[in-house]
């Protein structure tokens, strides 16, 4: 994993099926993210409405949470400047 992929290259999904290998704790949760991508991109908007705009809310969000619970995990206080 040496060099950056193009997003839209065939070398870009390799390489993120690789680090989600890396971060998944088991097969379990892989085959669950791996399978709600392919929902993603069989079209499955999930009932979300204006899909493109609530999914990047919605990953988003998530991410701000997760990072906030990690770090409160080990005794840390995360502050989020919105700029």
């Amino acid at each position: 994993m040496g060099k950056k992929a193009a997003k839209s290259s065939p070398e870009a999904i390799d390489q993120a099926l690789q680090k989600l290998v890396m971060v998944c704790p088991n097969k379990r949760t892989y085959d669950e993210i791996t399978s709600l991508m392919f929902q993603l991109y069989c079209g499955n908007d999930f009932g979300l409405g204006n899909f493109s705009l609530s999914f990047l809310d919605k990953v988003e969000g998530c991410w701000r949470t997760g990072r906030k619970k990690a770090a409160q995990a080990k005794g840390l206080k995360l502050v989020v400047k919105n700029a």
